[in-house]
């Protein structure tokens, strides 16, 4: 089994801890912002919609902003310690949600819950590229992200069908899951990421602004829609949101099935291809999907969708992999992470300033045409002897 695994054997008992850890920490944040305040803050603490959604915009903003000083703690201080700090930050969040009866103390721990959270994925995926396999990279890293993702709609779900009849069941369903999240962390309390020898050659910083586009792009172009979604479904496809979850399954199901054969054909063929073919399918797809095709033409523009997916995925991931420096390698990846988490955050007012001034399909025409540009861009400037 383990010959097919992307990562090195001998780290593969830290990996799997860090993996469950985050999963459980990811779960139990969507599981406490989106499944439970939303029936527990009106009906516990006697604070309104704007309280608790407040209290997740600070907490996104301080993790976000935070990704570059936080993969440098990861990497410098220890990712056991950051991450521990982080499990137990949740851990007290949790145990003191009950006595937020003020809007400010919610607003606090959010912020100081979103701070700790900032050295995790910058620590984990520095981690699971530098244990990867040669010839390996973008399956690697690929199949972290697929392996912790799927707890945000765990933790969603589960929690969120639990608080609507029991809020309280539901804070101690979370408590237990934190307190698992942070057992695991705690028994990688004195793990640090391994740190190769410094590097004698200068890496060209010009490099670094070339991941940018990608970087905010990705993110950018589909929050643009990401709060009119169902909206469109119903006004312009005539889909309820049962269908269009049903859609949502069919491209997502296929992205990730199809991840270990084009992470694979990414690690033989390199990750050019893959990056710009990607972001191309995702334009074309987006752009179509704009004017209102009939229910079989969005079912193919979904299946396209997903296998442009699939292949952005790696291709973006081999890129990083292949070209971002070894030193303060987490550091940097988290000043990434932060320009993908400022798209997530700009999208949709910029959206709806366009459906406003121009239509419900304009959101969908400038991301299919931000993707379109970027696999332009990407086709341009990665040149075969420039680039790794």
């Amino acid at each position: 089994m383990f010959r097919y695994l992307p990562w090195a054997r001998e780290g593969l008992s830290v990996l799997f801890r860090l993996l469950l850890a985050v999963g459980l920490m990811e779960g139990v944040r969507s599981g406490y912002f989106a499944g439970l305040l939303p029936f527990y803050a009106p009906e516990r603490l006697h604070l309104g919609p704007t309280a608790f959604t407040l209290a997740y915009t600070l907490h996104q903003l301080a993790e976000n902003l935070s990704k570059s000083l936080g993969g440098l703690l990861a990497e410098r201080v220890g990712f056991g310690l950051t991450a521990s700090l982080a499990a137990f930050t949740g851990l007290l969040a949790l145990l003191l949600t009950p006595m937020a009866q003020e809007a400010w103390l919610l607003w606090a721990m959010g912020l100081l819950w979103g701070l700790s959270m900032s050295t995790l994925y910058p620590g984990l995926m520095t981690y699971a590229s530098r244990i990867a396999l040669p010839g390996r990279e973008a399956r690697a890293l690929s199949f972290t992200l697929t392996l912790v993702m799927p707890w945000v709609g765990i933790g969603l779900v589960g929690v969120g069908q639990v608080a609507q009849r029991h809020p309280e069941v539901g804070l101690h369903l979370l408590l237990w899951g934190q307190a698992l999240g942070l057992g695991l962390a705690l028994s990688l309390l004195r793990f640090r990421i391994p740190v190769p020898p410094p590097s004698r050659e200068r890496y060209p910083l010009f490099r670094l602004l070339l991941f940018l586009p990608a970087a905010f792009g990705q993110t950018f172009a589909p929050a643009l829609v990401s709060l009119f979604l169902l909206r469109f479904a119903k006004e312009r496809l005539g889909l309820e949101p049962v269908e269009l979850g049903g859609l949502l399954f069919l491209g997502g199901g296929l992205a990730f099935g199809l991840l270990p054969f084009t992470g694979r054909l990414v690690d033989r063929r390199g990750y050019r291809p893959a990056l710009v073919g990607g972001l191309g399918l995702l334009g074309l797809a987006m752009l179509r999907l704009a004017f209102a095709p009939s229910f079989g033409e969005v079912t193919l523009l979904t299946l396209l969708a997903g296998v442009g997916f699939s292949l952005f995925m790696p291709g973006w991931n081999g890129f990083l992999a292949k070209n971002l420096p070894q030193e303060n390698r987490a550091a940097i990846w988290g000043t990434l992470m932060s320009v993908e988490g400022m798209g997530v955050a700009l999208g949709p007012v910029v959206g709806g300033a366009l459906w406003e001034s121009f239509g419900l399909h304009a959101p969908f025409l400038a991301g299919g045409s931000i993707f379109l540009l970027l696999s332009l861009f990407y086709a341009l400037f990665l040149g075969r002897g420039r680039w790794n």
